[in-house]
């Protein structure tokens, strides 16, 4: 069950989370069930994902003892690692008839899932059996949801009673068991036949999913000196292995005495206690082995007489997967691929026939049964991948997924990029999951901020930043993967991109299904200049978000095919504080936003200084005014570095001349989000309350700025803040987001539906 390999073969889940919950450790890997789900994890592992790994300890070894070298290993061997302590009885006997489907939850895995869910994102979560098929409720919708079955419950207690055997472990009715099915996304049976079965009980997508150790053929061992020809049969210690071995060895003595066999059959493991001809010259019993491939080494052959059990058949695929030649039942052999007779034989007189044949046979005969066993590798293998290339064609068609394109600064405490991606990544991350895409800047802004990564999630940093490569080994150690955007972008499949910086990968037609959203204001301040080509092509849809809306700004959107979408930068957060450092020297100021040589700001400036205000002026991005001017001036990016480091004071208030010019939009809305009154000389996109009673912040003419202004200047600040209401009230309503939110939330709702 090998991943696929190659070093030019690009993996399927890079940067991916999967969350993997268990009642069976993957450390040490000497059962099978342990073998399958530590196989499952690793196959995600290799294919590029962090595996979060949840063991509820439900087997004796962890019962009254933490094994520590188990946990150290499963902590070094998956990116998190977390066991869950049962607080209730495990195993428990069914109230009624049959257990019902969630009898052995456990309230403290509920409780750890919240937790866990609310502090990460996960592409997928495996849950390893049905009973404990409860917890996909505790994923989000954003997260694939797949149930690993192990083994079919309903319909087992009839199938022991029939057999004559007492019901053990868990078993359910098909009601009860089709509710788990319908908790998943997708759920895996361990074979074909199982598969069947349960997906006549579930609209759930159900595919058949075997487990099979990697081939490694073991040496054929020596004739036997005493001349015998051995068959191993192994099993662990239950009923259903008693009674499949106790009546296969009746069949068998009489056909092995009939014919002069000189056959021993071999048996180990923790069954022998359980078997009842230990008197038969045929029968061997070597108890428990330590290592199976020296027990696998010392026969010549191996059988499988499982007539009736459930579930896969371990056994047989340890068999198949060290290259030893195997007779088995058709019913044992059931989640493997045949390929050879003796795989599929009827009954247990013509599996002793079978046997029987064989000891008599030539050696070559057991090399073409050797060589089958590794034909039956070779095309159960690939019915694997196929069925793990089918789980992620599910997966990723599903899959509600926002990328968010960012410059390096982002990753800096404090900085305008920063409180950016924060505000978005906070208001969107309940939606889907989110990835962080360093496009622009420096990689070693990122890995200098190890806390910022962790604070964002889900990073990776664009392969073709200039210290990208150098500091690869530094950045795997903060879990950011360096990547090639444009691949990146084919094999991610997002939702929605979110462009807060440029990157020529952006401009491409790697992600024809994606909707684009460029905040131009951002990508005009990592970029440091005012125009730029906005990205468009290549998208289904394409929009360009902005505060408010100059008219170069505009021509530049409509050039591009893209749609406008008036959205504000900042997200109302209660996590998100703007640092304020208030003016102390007892005179109000005023910031002007426009080119300081401008008419208006001349204007406005004299108005200010006529109702004993200090006005300066901050110009937009790339705008300078001329070297004669005596107004205090900034630049946008200079002002918003200034306020945000506390190292200017914020401003009494505020008049935006800009009439939307790159740089001073941003500008503007910070002001605002710091309650700074904010008075508007033209029509703007961000909040429409403004035109609501009283009219402070509106100046469409000289006469109303004055007016403005001179209330600003004269009235107090708390008869300022309760004329102001209605505006504050407004900001907080974050009308841009809200459109935001509605189109993220129909698009995912449209991809569920085509999943479906």
């Amino acid at each position: 069950m090998s991943a696929m390999t190659g070093a030019a073969r690009a993996k399927v889940w890079p940067g991916a989370r999967v969350a993997v919950l268990s009642p069976t450790p993957t450390h040490p890997q000497d059962f099978g069930n342990r073998k399958r789900v530590h196989a499952i994890c690793k196959r995600y592992t290799d294919e590029g994902a962090l595996v979060t790994f949840v063991h509820y300890p439900a087997e004796l070894e962890w019962r009254g003892q933490l094994p520590w070298r188990a946990e150290r290993e499963m902590s070094q061997a998956w990116a998190q690692h977390f066991t869950v302590g049962p607080t209730r009885t495990l195993h428990t006997d069914p109230r009624g008839y049959n257990h019902s489907i969630d009898e052995w939850w456990d309230h403290s895995i509920g409780d750890f899932l919240h937790w866990l869910f609310s502090v990460q994102t996960f592409d997928i979560f495996i849950v390893n059996y049905s009973w404990l098929s409860k917890a996909l409720e505790y994923a989000p919708k954003s997260t694939f949801k797949i149930l690993d079955t192990h083994d079919k419950f309903s319909g087992r207690r009839g199938m022991l009673e029939q057999l004559g055997l007492n019901p053990e472990f868990f078993y359910t009715s098909e009601s009860e068991e089709r509710v788990a099915l319908g908790r998943a996304d997708l759920v895996w049976a361990i074979k074909q036949e199982e598969a069947q079965q349960l997906a006549q009980m579930t609209e759930t997508p159900v595919l058949a999913m075997p487990h099979l150790d990697p081939l490694r053929p073991l040496a054929r061992p020596a004739p036997d000196p005493d001349g015998y020809f051995r068959v191993g049969v192994i099993g662990a210690r239950n009923n259903v292995n008693r009674m499949n071995i106790n009546a296969f060895l009746q069949v068998a003595e009489p056909v092995f005495r009939n014919g002069f066999a000189p056959i021993k059959v071999v048996i180990a493991g923790t069954v022998c206690s359980l078997i009842e001809n230990v008197g038969s010259p045929f029968v061997e019993l070597r108890g428990r082995v330590d290592d199976v491939e020296d027990f696998y080494a010392s026969v010549d052959c191996v059988a499988v007489p499982m007539r009736v059990s459930t579930g896969l058949k371990i056994k047989t695929g340890e068999a198949i997967s060290l290259g030893v030649p195997v007779v088995s039942l058709a019913h044992a052999f059931e989640g493997y691929e045949p390929a050879h007779e003796l795989h599929t034989l009827r009954d247990f007189p013509d599996m002793a026939r079978a046997l029987t044949e064989l000891s008599f046979a030539p050696r070559e005969t057991l090399d073409a049964l050797a060589s089958a066993s590794r034909a039956a590798h070779r095309k159960t293998s690939t019915a694997i991948q196929e069925a793990f290339r089918r789980s992620d064609v599910f997966a990723r068609d599903k899959r509600q997924l926002i990328v968010i394109a960012v410059d390096s600064r982002a990753f800096l405490e404090g900085s305008i990029f920063n409180l950016a991606l924060a505000s978005m990544r906070e208001y969107l991350s309940s939606l889907c999951m989110l990835m962080v895409v360093v496009v622009r800047g420096k990689a070693s802004e990122v890995a200098a901020n190890p806390a910022a990564v962790d604070r964002f999630g889900r990073v990776v940093v664009a392969s073709d930043l200039d210290d990208a490569e150098a500091l690869r080994p530094l950045l795997a150690e903060h879990g950011v993967e360096v990547v090639a955007v444009d691949e990146f972008l084919k094999r991610a499949q997002p939702a929605l991109v979110v462009a807060d910086a440029l990157h020529p990968a952006l401009r491409t037609e790697s992600t024809p299904d994606a909707v684009l959203i460029s905040r131009v204001e951002m990508m005009a301040f990592s970029e440091g200049r005012p125009y730029f080509e906005v990205p468009a092509g290549g998208y289904a849809r394409a929009y360009a978000a902005t505060p408010a809306l100059s008219a170069e700004t505009a021509s530049r959107i409509a050039a591009s095919g893209a749609e406008h979408l008036p959205a504000p930068c900042f997200w109302r957060s209660h996590h998100i504080r703007f640092p304020r450092m208030r003016d102390m020297s007892g005179t109000r100021s005023v910031a002007l936003l426009g080119r300081p040589g401008a008419p208006a700001v001349q204007m406005a400036a004299a108005m200010a200084r006529a109702w004993k205000l200090n006005p300066f002026a901050v110009c937009g991005l790339g705008e300078e005014p001329p070297p004669d001017q005596a107004l205090p001036w900034f630049s946008a990016d200079d002002y918003i570095a200034q306020l945000l480091a506390a190292r200017t004071p914020l401003p009494s208030f505020a008049v935006d001349l800009s009439t939307g010019q790159p740089g001073l939009p941003l500008c503007r809305e910070l002001l605002e989000r710091l309650r700074v009154p904010t008075i508007a000389t033209a029509p703007i996109a961000l909040h429409r309350s403004f035109a609501a009673e009283p009219n402070l912040l509106r100046a469409a003419t000289e006469g109303e700025l004055w007016t403005s202004l001179r209330f600003l200047a004269q009235e107090s600040d708390e008869v300022i803040d309760h004329a102001l209401g209605i505006v504050w009230s407004d900001q907080n309503s974050d009308r841009g987001w809200a459109w935001i939110w509605r189109y993220c939330t129909n698009l995912f709702e449209t991809r569920d539906a085509q999943f479906t």
